[in-house]
């Protein structure tokens, strides 16, 4: 009898066990300590009206530290490389020993963001700026630091979007001079070119070698007699495309009439490079790999922007494209099936162009790195799926569970709390399904820290974003994120 109740307890005791799950995950979670991060940008901190050095850097960096770890954040995402531009100069280490490497435009380096550039010294195998007096600050309060990177955006085209000081050298300025110094002389007497449209285009391309100030493009189109409608460096294209310039290969380019549309219900005219050109990831590839192996003690690589823009740009006009509403096929009718499987073939070959990328970014890492990416969250809930529909999400290509990432973050900022637990949930569910197994940590992108706290998502990892400090300019609309593409 003793035996028989003795068993009896085992078994209930195992019953229990099983049961316990949700104890047993938390147990089993804690081996790996849950991430707790923040976008931070240097903008916020450093305002480009004056120039800094490295004490008064350092200062901002520990009190900055310090005040997140108190908020128990264990990861800061850095914004490292933006606009074109570094808060940092690429960096070679050999024998123990690191140097700057000086930009030299289609040579090597990548320019450094002017207010956050100083005679920058060096320590063993340590180059100290921005980048790096962050990582030892952040090491000191348990905090790990990741460079936060925009790959294919550049800018707003926009005279009233971007700051003054965000017009400095740039690693795309070189293309952009090069384009319209080679594409005037192409058209220089040729008929249907006229003077003033190659006259402007040799002048912009000058500007370009010191700035890409959009202020500036304005006054050069308004000493030719040409009014910028809010778009200055697409009119400058506008005109040198009307006049039989060919378009620019490492931009992606809208109409020839609009060729940096501002998307659906907006105001900003994105301008992206073009994930296609082998000669824009080469760029992006070695400037990137030049920040982070020359900067000992960062955690990883984050990636923004690493995705085609979701209104179509850069898809060719026969396609009919303008926006990122769903554009429907009628599978019964040819014409249109035809049209549907061609821009698949399209979307394919992107999706294909983003991977090689990632992929190359994973082999510069190595293992003890990580490498994340910033994504929109809808993209395989709301992609096409073979429903003869195509949508901004599919414009995009952000197919990130075929990356090698290690940890991706969905932009969920103010979806409600359920709406992310049932994303995470299906993204769990798609990789298993995909993959056998869950091979991408998946923390969501949140921009209420309190919904979060609360543990109102059924999770402890998440990165927070202050979407009050989000834009480049504060606009007097604020402007819809890239996550409706429903109907009006």
């Amino acid at each position: 009898m003793a035996l028989r109740k003795s068993f009896l307890l085992l078994l209930l005791f195992i019953l229990w066990l099983c049961s316990a799950t949700p104890l047993w995950a938390q147990d089993n979670y804690e081996l790996e300590p849950p991430m707790v991060g923040v976008w931070l940008s240097p903008d916020w901190l450093f305002p480009g009206t004056r120039q800094y050095g490295e004490l008064e850097v350092r200062r901002v960096a520990r009190q900055t530290m310090a005040h997140l770890a108190k908020q128990g954040v264990t990861a800061v995402f850095l914004e490292t490389f933006l606009r074109g531009y570094s808060i940092c100069p690429a960096v070679e280490i050999k024998n123990h020993t690191a140097r700057v490497v000086p930009y030299k435009p289609g040579e090597g380096g990548v320019p450094v963001y002017p207010h956050l550039s100083w005679s920058f010294r060096t320590e063993g195998d340590e180059v100290i700026d921005t980048l790096q007096i962050f990582i030892q600050e952040g090491r000191n309060q348990g905090i790990e630091v990741h460079a936060w990177c925009h790959m294919f955006y550049w800018k707003m085209d926009n005279t009233t979007a971007m700051l003054p000081w965000h017009s400095g050298p740039s690693l795309w300025n070189e293309l952009i001079a090069d384009y319209l110094r080679r594409e005037a002389g192409r058209l220089d007497g040729k008929p249907g070119a006229a003077p003033d449209t190659v006259a402007i285009m040799r002048e912009t391309a000058r500007l370009f070698e010191t700035s890409s100030e959009a202020r500036q493009i304005s006054v050069i189109l308004a000493r030719h007699g040409v009014n910028d409608q809010g778009s200055p460096l697409g009119t400058v294209l506008r005109q040198a495309m009307r006049a039989g310039a060919h378009p620019p290969e490492f931009l992606l380019v809208g109409p020839q009439d609009d060729p940096f549309p501002a998307p659906r219900r907006k105001l900003l005219r994105p301008i992206y490079v073009n994930p296609e050109s082998e000669l824009v990831r080469k760029r992006l590839k070695d400037a990137l790999t030049g920040i982070i192996q020359g900067h000992p003690g960062v955690a990883g690589l984050h990636m923004d922007h690493v995705r085609f823009p979701v209104d179509g740009q850069g898809l060719p006009e026969w396609l009919g494209i303008r926006d990122g509403a769903y554009n429907y096929y009628e599978a019964s009718n040819p014409t249109l099936r035809e049209q549907y499987t061609r821009c698949h073939e399209i979307l394919r070959r992107r999706e294909a162009s983003l991977r090689l990328l990632v992929d190359d970014m994973r082999r510069v890492l190595g293992p003890h790195r990580a490498l994340s990416a910033a994504v929109l969250p809808l993209y395989y809930r709301d992609r096409d799926n073979g429903r003869f529909r195509l949508s901004g999400y599919d414009f995009c290509c952000q197919d990130w569970m075929g990356w090698q990432v290690d940890f991706v973050v969905p932009m969920m900022y103010e979806f409600n709390p359920w709406i992310i637990r049932n994303l995470l949930r299906q993204f769990a569910a798609d990789l298993e399904q995909r993959f056998g197994a869950q091979t991408i940590r998946v923390y969501p992108g949140i921009s209420s820290w309190r919904t979060a706290a609360r543990g109102d998502l059924d999770t402890r990892a998440w990165v927070f974003f202050d979407l009050t400090l989000a834009r480049d300019v504060k606009l007097e609309k604020q402007e819809p994120e890239d996550f409706d593409f429903g109907p009006e």
